[in-house]
């Protein structure tokens, strides 16, 4: 099978397969197979198959940063093993 696309969309995908570490076959084959599980539903891009890995990672601390640090931490006991699975006791 050939598939013919604008010059500006072969360029999207050898970048997004650039980014993923694959030839544009390999990730074009991947996008077929998750429309397929999507029931045919377009793709979902996220923010990181947007951006580039530097202004991903630079978002990503902003996004840490932005938390509130005086949230209390969990005790040892809420996150016991007992705890979290009392149920299966």
């Amino acid at each position: 099978m050939s598939l013919t696309v604008p010059p500006d969309l072969e360029t999207r995908i050898r970048q997004q397969a650039v980014r993923a570490g694959l030839s544009s076959e390999e990730w074009l084959q991947q996008q077929v197979l998750r429309w397929e599980l999507e029931d045919y539903a377009l793709p979902v891009t996220s923010l990181q198959d947007e951006l580039t890995p530097e202004e991903w990672v630079r978002q990503f601390h902003a996004w840490a940063e932005g938390h509130d640090r005086t949230t209390p931490l969990l005790s040892d006991e809420a996150i016991s093993r007992e705890n979290i699975y009392s149920d299966r006791l």
